[in-house]
């Protein structure tokens, strides 16, 4: 039994996916850079919009909405301004890497035959994410255990996206050594966001929360 994580992309991401694909393995003179850094931009924004801006609509107060909103604006300006600084001109024999790393670990079919911009999941992960979920009922709700589960779950996605990613990128050591500062800034956020989120919500609320992440976590 393996699990995934992974959000259906838009058809402008999974065209510009397609479109790379087939210039690159046909083999086209062109610089491949620009591709990289337009679908890496791409998949960033997607992904907070399926993580963080479209969760907004479970907060039943208007209030809390938009401090909400004010936290997930400056997720999206720290991860747009990381990826500004890490993704340059690089040349073709260095953008491949990329790619393959695109290709082979963050795009894959669900059951259903569709495609997914996502990963594998580790067992120890997927458990505590899955337990989490669990623990949220119509009648009951442990919020440490769905604490630990959307802390694992954002962990992984910001370990998969932006650590393991910067590692196939040909980056100097200044810039090397400023993606754990990245990291760790984003985690932070996306951890204030959910200590601020949780405790106000009721329990109708957080069955809606979950039932809206859940969707992203795959079993195959």
């Amino acid at each position: 039994m393996t699990y995934y994580f992974g959000f259906e992309p838009t058809e402008k991401l999974e065209d510009m996916i397609i479109e790379a694909e087939h210039i690159i393995d046909s083999g086209k003179d062109i610089d491949y850079y620009p591709l990289r850094n337009n679908i890496a931009q791409q998949i960033g924004r997607e992904l907070l919009d399926n993580m963080l801006v479209n969760l907004i609509s479970v907060i039943p107060d208007a209030e809390r909405q938009e401090k909400m909103r004010s936290i997930v604006v400056k997720i999206e300006g720290a991860t747009e301004t990381m990826l500004n600084i890490l993704l340059g001109k690089d040349k073709n024999k260095e953008v491949i890497p990329n790619f393959e790393y695109m290709k082979n670990e963050t795009v894959f079919k669900d059951n259903s035959g569709n495609t997914r911009v996502g990963f594998k999941m580790d067992d120890a992960s997927a458990k505590t994410i899955l337990e989490g979920f669990d623990a949220v009922t119509p009648e009951s709700v442990n919020k440490e255990k769905l604490v630990k589960a959307l802390f694992a779950m954002n962990h992984a996605v910001v370990d998969h996206f932006i650590t393991r990613f910067s590692e196939t990128l040909p980056l100097g050591l200044i810039k090397r050594k400023s993606v754990p500062v990245a990291k760790a800034g984003i985690n932070k956020a996306l951890e204030m966001a959910i200590n601020k989120l949780l405790p106000q919500l009721p329990i109708e609320s957080l069955n809606r929360l979950v039932g809206f992440y859940r969707p992203f976590i795959i079993e195959k």
